[in-house]
Formats: structure tokens, C-alpha cells, sequence
């Protein structure tokens, strides 16, 4: 997402100001909730970056960053790596456990922890959990509406917090006899989304739309892969996933290769850097922006599909009764309701001929 397109996270500055105080080696922890922020007020000698966004793991790349794009593997940095690791809380408990976890080994004794957040997400109680992991005392201090503590490493043999074994995909969805893999990290992780199971019930009628067979379909935000799974059974097309989470890639990739489907998961930032124009597109997009609804992500998605569909290519798309995904492609395509229930509406777009 652009950064115009987001408010920043003032949790973000806090994070900016401790890194500036701070000398010798320090790791940011990055997820969605930093996607808008300004990394280039950070200083790139002393700082890496470690995301599950491959949005933010491009812009740091390119701002010079040593940089880390995975589901916040840390097994690949020695004991000890870094005097100071940043972590804007996550919205999932696991999440933020699992990182609590692995970053007590990073941090050598008298370095400090650094977590920032609102109330809302924990803050607090994250903060009274990790000292006690740590073997040290902290209190969340107040900046206007959002907390940061410092957690100093001390020697601790305290157990690890409970990240419900984050890093493990596991079988956890069932669906028409299949068991797919997925795991915490991915919105949705462990259910069917009911806007994706209201997608998957017309997609037989979608593939009827076309006079000619798609040889190549695009699942756009692909999450653990559960529409093109479901298009897998209407269609011989060559599927192509793509999706911005590191743990949806894991996962897809995953249940493609259970399932036995031609194609690929592949990171990227809503099919930015995919090349190829594909004859079908499926999609159910993110279409909120914390409690409100974003209008930009809406266009975004819109957008993308109509540089990825070949002229004369159709896309479902599934969204919230109230997402104006109408009026975002009115100029680009051809609209067609296809379907609606008392949650979500189907809109079949179509990309004129040249």
C-alpha cells in the first residue's frame, strides 16, 4: 500500500526515537501495522528490519536496510545479535508471544526489549509477561494515547510465553473432504471466510461466463489459498497466488502442493512485480483500514486486476454489501452484479476489449 494511503501508527515514533538514543546493533520487528511508515527516519548503519510484509521489506530494501522478508523466523540471527530490538505489538496474540519468545535470545544481558502500543492491543499485560521472561521489572509508560517500555534482558530461566506453536502450519480447515493447512499470523487463520465460501458456491457459474477455457488464473490476496483451491475443481487454468503476509505464502504453498495444483504462491504487494495478464481473476480483498471502511484499498485491488487481466478477461470479485467496488471500476470495466446475500455481493468485472 502507498504511504498515502495510510494514517502512520504513532506507536512508530516512540520506536523512532528509541532507535536514535540507542547504539550498536538494533532489529526492528515490522508487521501490517508499520505498512505506512516513514523508514527512512531510521537510521540504516545500526538498524535491521525482520517483516511478514513484503510491501515493507521492498521499501526497506530500497532505503539501504539489511532486511529480513519471512514469517519472523529468527533462527537465522546468532545468540546475542543485537544490544536493542523494537517491536510495535501485534494484533494477535501469538504473534506478539512468539517474538517476545525468540528475541530473548537475540538480546545479550542489560540489552532492552522496546514495545510501544495502545492500550487496546495489550500493551500492559504483553509488557508484565516479557519482563518476567526476561528476568526483569517494567511498566508501560504513557505517551498521550499509546504505551512503550523498555525491558531489560536479564539472566532468566523462566518458560517461554504461550504462542499456541506459531510457527507450525497445521491441518485445520476442513473443507468438502480436504484438511488444509494453515496457521496464527494470517487473518482468518484457522476457519473458512464467509465471503470466500460465498465466492467459492457461484465460481462453477463464473467459468461458464468464458467462450474459451482461462488457461492462467490469478487468486489475488490468496491468504492459505482456499479460493483457488476451490477453482481448482472447475478449471484446468494455471493458478497463480499471490499475497503480501509471509505466513500466506507458507501456507498456500502448502496447500497447492496438497492438493496437486499446477501452479504458484508468490510474494508480492497486491501482484505488484507479477508481470504476466491472466485471462481470470478471483478475489476477496481486504477492504478495512482498522474500524473504518478504506476506500483506497478497495481502488487498489481494482486497479491491479485490471493491469493483470488480458482484454476481454473477467474477475469475481466478493465484498461487504457496503464496499462501493462499483464506483472504483466503473471507468475500467464492464459491471455485472452476480450474486448477494445479507453479508456480501459478487460483482463480475469485465476488461474491454482494445
Amino acid at each position: 500500500m502507498s504511504e498515502a494511503s495510510h494514517t502512520v501508527d504513532p506507536s512508530f515514533q516512540l520506536l523512532v526515537q528509541q532507535l536514535h538514543q540507542a547504539e550498536g546493533p538494533q532489529l526492528l520487528v515490522a508487521d501490517e501495522n508499520l505498512r505506512a511508515a516513514p523508514l527512512n527516519q531510521l537510521p540504516t548503519e545500526t538498524t535491521s528490519l525482520i517483516t511478514n510484509r513484503y510491501d515493507l521489506y521492498l521499501q526497506a530494501k530500497l532505503l539501504g536496510f539489511n532486511c529480513y522478508y519471512n514469517d519472523f523466523d529468527f533462527s537465522s540471527f546468532p545468540d546475542n545479535s543485537f544490544n536493542q530490538i523494537l517491536y510495535r505489538v501485534s494484533k494477535e496474540k501469538p504473534v506478539t508471544h512468539h517474538i517476545i519468545n525468540d528475541t530473548r535470545r537475540l538480546i545479550p544481558n542489560g540489552g532492552t526489549l522496546i514495545l510501544s502500543g495502545a492500550k487496546t492491543d495489550g500493551i500492559k499485560t504483553y509488557t508484565e509477561k516479557a519482563a518476567d521472561y526476561f528476568g526483569s521489572h517494567a511498566t508501560a509508560k504513557k505517551h498521550g494515547n499509546i504505551y512503550c517500555a523498555t525491558i531489560s534482558r536479564l539472566s532468566s530461566q523462566e518458560p517461554p510465553l504461550d504462542d499456541k506453536n506459531y510457527p507450525q502450519l497445521r491441518p485445520c480447515i476442513s473443507s468438502d473432504h480436504l484438511q488444509l493447512y494453515s496457521k496464527p499470523g494470517l487473518f482468518g487463520w484457522n476457519k473458512v471466510d464467509q465471503g470466500s465460501e460465498f465466492l467459492a458456491e457461484h465460481l462453477s457459474d463464473f467459468f461458464k461466463c468464458f467462450d474459451k477455457a482461462p488457461e492462467h488464473l490469478l487468486d489475488l490476496g490468496c491468504g492459505y489459498g482456499y479460493l483457488a483451491i476451490m477453482a481448482h475443481r472447475h478449471t484446468d487454468a494455471i493458478i497463480t497466488a499471490t499475497d503480501n503476509n509471509a505466513a500466506a505464502i507458507t501456507a498456500c504453498s502448502k496447500n497447492f502442493s496438497l492438493v496437486g495444483i499446477n501452479g504458484a504462491a508468490i510474494a508480492a504487494d497486491c501482484a505488484e512485480g507479477i508481470d504476466q495478464e491472466f485471462d481470470a481473476i478471483i478475489c476477496n480483498p481486504p477492504f478495512h483500514q482498522g474500524f473504518s471502511t478504506d476506500r483506497s484499498l478497495t481502488e487498489r485491488f481494482v486497479a491491479s486486476c485490471h493491469r493483470h487481466l488480458k482484454p476481454g478477461g473477467m474477475a469475481l470479485f466478493v465484498v461487504n454489501r457496503f464496499v462501493p467496488l462499483e464506483g472504483c471500476a466503473e471507468n475500467l470495466f464492464q459491471i455485472s452484479p452476480f450474486g448477494e446475500n445479507k453479508g456480501f455481493k459478487l460483482v463480475l468485472l469485465k476488461k474491454p476489449q482494445k
